[in-house]
């Protein structure tokens, strides 16, 4: 169960991605609490959302967050960087507080135990791991870390991409979801990260879904994409507070 506690949390998770049967992990914050208020925005990884125009990936991402089912936890903005919609997204989810969390779950001052624990725990967890993210991702670069099995290539542009394959994406997860066995499925796909976590868990619950966000960023594209990465900045200090 999460408590709000910023890195027990951390820690929860790492237990239940080994001792759990199956769990989600689906996180919310500026970008996605802007679409859900259907306000033009993007961000410099290609994706753009344009208001009165993707509405179809807005009603999409609405559902995504509505999820009450056990095992299924969602991170949200945090009061320290994002009250206004710390509250928003709050509002929007169903479930019960021990399923909520931080959606900077992996970054900020958890940044150097994301780095210390995340490639421990899933070689740790003895699963096959697929991962989902932007199609010029280097996923090679990944095998010293752990093995991957299998990759599932998205467009910089996944707004557009999930609005004109809606339905052959839906069923390329229903194909990977049911003919995988307890896999571990990691996504880095933007704000698409979270309607493809929760259609893969409608497929199967008893996969390991997990929003990676841009944590592997310098090993994926052999850049620091964000500040945190960087390690003498303000926000690989910052442990947030719920």
């Amino acid at each position: 169960m999460m408590t709000q506690d910023f890195k027990g949390d951390f820690f929860e998770i790492m237990r239940m991605i080994i001792e759990a049967d199956s769990m989600a992990f689906s996180r919310a914050a500026d970008g996605e609490a802007n679409i859900l208020k259907n306000n033009t925005i993007g961000n410099k990884d290609g994706w753009l959302y344009k208001k009165d125009s993707n509405l179809v990936f807005r009603a999409d991402l609405r559902r995504s967050l509505r999820c009450t089912d056990p095992g299924f936890i969602y991170g949200i903005s945090c009061t320290c960087c994002d009250a206004v919609n710390h509250e928003f997204l709050l509002a929007q989810l169903k479930t019960d507080r021990g399923h909520m969390t931080y959606s900077n779950m992996w970054v900020n001052a958890n940044f150097p135990l994301f780095k210390e624990h995340f490639f421990k725990t899933m070689k740790a967890a003895k699963k096959d791991i697929v991962i989902c993210t932007n199609k010029k991702a280097k996923i090679s670069n990944l095998d010293t870390f752990m093995p991957i099995k299998d990759f599932i290539p998205i467009p910089g542009n996944c707004v557009a991409y999930w609005e004109k394959n809606r339905d052959y994406i839906r069923a390329l997860l229903d194909l990977k979801g049911s003919t995988q066995n307890k896999a571990i499925f990691l996504f880095a796909a933007g704000p698409l990260s979270e309607i493809l976590i929760h259609e893969l868990w409608l497929v199967n619950p008893q996969h390991t879904m997990l929003d990676i966000g841009s944590s592997l960023d310098p090993i994926l594209f052999n850049r620091n994409s964000r500040s945190y990465h960087n390690m003498n900045s303000e926000l690989s200090n910052r442990e947030c507070i719920w």
